[in-house]
């Protein structure tokens, strides 16, 4: 629609003109309707604690007693 160089401005009009264009575009999207099972319920989110045998399991046994005892700080980033 605006074919115009980077370093050219555009007129007050194309200016408008643009910005109802892209108001369009954005109105597609922002009512958009949701299954109500498709709501998410925080309660349903959370959860259990696991247990000692269940976290060896997904981690190793040596990793865990590495870590079990070590009173350093973990990686921030991790």
């Amino acid at each position: 629609m605006f074919k115009k160089p980077e370093d050219v401005r555009m007129t007050k009009e194309e200016s408008e003109a643009y910005g109802r264009m892209i108001g369009e575009q954005s109105a597609k999207f922002e009512n958009v309707e949701v299954e109500s099972e498709a709501i998410v319920n925080e309660e349903s989110h959370k959860r259990a604690k696991l247990s000692e045998e269940e976290i060896i399991k997904r981690v190793g046994a040596q990793n865990f007693e590495n870590m079990k005892d070590d009173e350093s700080m973990g990686s921030i980033n991790s």
